[in-house]
């Protein structure tokens, strides 16, 4: 598995569709299985460490994850008071049957922020 790198602004709403297929294109049902998206600031922290963590349990399609995608959602409060850098990242998922996949992992660049809104974390 290749290392991805991705990069968003501290503060910011990001969204990051996964879509999961089987070999011949067609998609996974992932009704009743868990994805995890997990930042921390080394791999080898534990999970109660991490920077953040997102479970998605839900899916949004109308048929409960029979299309295979997810969709995780990083609000604005996920990062406003972390520190801009680089952090460790990766994306697994648990399947119905209990098996356990990582699907992406890598480095995600938490760039700095200028603005700070009314009304979000960490505003003046």
């Amino acid at each position: 598995m290749a290392l991805k790198r991705l990069s968003m602004t501290r503060g910011d709403t990001i969204n990051y569709a996964v879509n999961f297929k089987k070999s011949d294109g067609t998609p996974y049902c992932i009704k009743n299985w868990v994805v995890h998206f997990t930042a921390k600031t080394h791999y080898s922290l534990s999970d109660a460490e991490a920077s953040f963590q997102k479970i998605v349990t839900a899916f949004s399609d109308t048929t409960a994850g029979t299309d295979g995608s997810c969709s995780i959602t990083l609000n604005p409060s996920d990062t406003i008071n972390l520190d801009p850098g680089e952090y460790d990242f990766d994306i697994v998922v648990t399947t119905n049957s209990n098996q356990v996949y990582t699907v992406m992992k890598g480095k995600l660049d938490l760039e700095f922020d200028v603005t700070r809104l009314s009304g979000t974390a960490g505003s003046a």
